[in-house]
């Protein structure tokens, strides 16, 4: 179930590997599956935008035996039938089900976001939206300073509008990236013309004939508003397995091999936690699904076992690519909540072309690299390495 990156990747992997059987993907939208990266990278270019999003063409599908039901969306799952019904009324047997459901925007409880001109990004229709919006705003703020929130804000400027990102962590990529490349990455979006509000929570939202016309601060400031883009985070599409009676806990919970608590239930992607060293952990990233629906594949045509993948990441923001390699850094301390980390930092940092070595109590735990691809590749590496020799977590 689910038409995005984790179930395309299933079906092209189980066709791969051999499996013979019928392969369905269901989807809620109408669209042919697509990628969600272009969404925020690209979402400035309308016309091209479809193609750049699309995964396959239909024929691809057709080519390899896999059937789309498009515009499906689930109602329920029946595990002692091993069936899932749809809203149609309609039910599909499964040998074998996938959840590849993914996430939502995240709320926000702020008065004013159901105003003509607030959205959020999260589908290729939020995307069309957005794009046809900024070709006549002439202010946009992005609340939140996250990598969807930054990726747009450099589109907004790049098309000479007058952007305003309001992020209530002290820093950009707070808990994602270390201080270094969070304070790198200010200073190109400053320069870039985006004005940045950092530490800063939004009071409201106020409009004019059901319209958006700014955004207002906690501290009382006014940002005038012609679009405003919500992006503070995701929250996993749960509630089926958990009505299904599947445990979920941020997340639906899965073991070394993506297994739910169910033997003929897999989870993947951005809705299952998975065991990760000594803890669960989710991961919102098109490396994560891809993996995970690799491995699934695997797992069934194979019996292979044993799901020790390499998060790695990417954004391009403010004219430069940033990759990064391992857990974000929230998940291995620096925020007062974990062990510290250590840095160790190559490169010219103010010339663009750096990277930063994150350790801590010694072992190397990820890292960063701005216009050093080498090094990013060396710290995939040496992570898998590690990676490679970890003790699985009981599932």
């Amino acid at each position: 179930m689910g038409t995005g990156h984790g179930g395309v990747q299933t079906g092209n992997a189980l066709r791969r590997a051999g499996w013979v059987g019928p392969i369905t993907l269901v989807g809620a939208e109408k669209h042919l599956p697509y990628q969600r990266p272009p969404l925020s990278k690209s979402c400035a270019d309308a016309e091209a935008l479809d193609d750049l999003a699309l995964f396959h063409p239909a024929a691809h599908y057709d080519s390899v035996g896999v059937d789309l039901e498009l515009g499906a969306q689930v109602v329920g799952i029946d595990r002692d039938g091993s069936e899932v019904e749809l809203h149609s009324g309609r039910r599909l047997a499964y040998d074998h089900l996938v959840l590849a459901l993914g996430s939502r925007p995240r709320p926000v409880p702020v008065a004013g976001c159901g105003l003509a001109g607030v959205h959020t990004l999260r589908t290729l229709d939020d995307a069309r939206w957005i794009s046809a919006r900024l070709r006549t705003a002439g202010s946009v703020v992005l609340v939140g300073g996250g990598f969807i929130g930054l990726e747009l804000a450099t589109v907004a400027a790049r098309l000479g509008k007058r952007v305003t990102v309001v992020e209530a962590a002290p820093r950009l990529l707070h808990g994602a990236v270390t201080p270094v490349t969070g304070q790198f990455l200010t200073e190109r979006h400053t320069a870039a013309g985006v004005r940045l509000r950092l530490g800063e929570a939004v009071d409201r939202i106020t409009g004019v004939d059901g319209a958006v016309r700014s955004v207002l601060t906690a501290s009382g400031d006014e940002l005038s508003a012609d679009l405003v883009v919500v992006c503070v985070g995701a929250v996993p599409n749960c509630e089926l397995a958990r009505a299904a009676g599947l445990p979920v806990d941020d997340g639906i919970l899965v073991d070394y091999d993506l297994v739910t608590a169910d033997p003929a239930i897999s989870a993947i992607g951005d809705c299952a936690r998975f065991p990760y060293g000594n803890r669960r952990v989710r991961l919102s990233s098109v490396q994560n699904a891809f993996d995970g629906a690799t491995h699934v594949a695997r797992r069934l045509t194979s019996g292979a076992g044993g799901y020790a993948p390499v998060p790695w990441f990417w954004s391009d923001q403010a004219g430069v690519k940033v990759q990064m390699a391992g857990l974000p850094t929230a998940l291995h301390g620096g925020l007062g909540s974990g062990p510290e980390e250590q840095l160790d930092v190559e490169g010219d940092v103010a010339g663009g072309s750096f990277s930063v070595h994150r350790y801590v109590d010694g072992r190397f735990v990820g890292g960063e690299s701005v216009g050093m691809p080498r090094a990013h590749l060396a710290m995939r590496r040496r992570l898998a390495a590690e990676r490679a020799s970890a003790v699985p977590l009981a599932g």
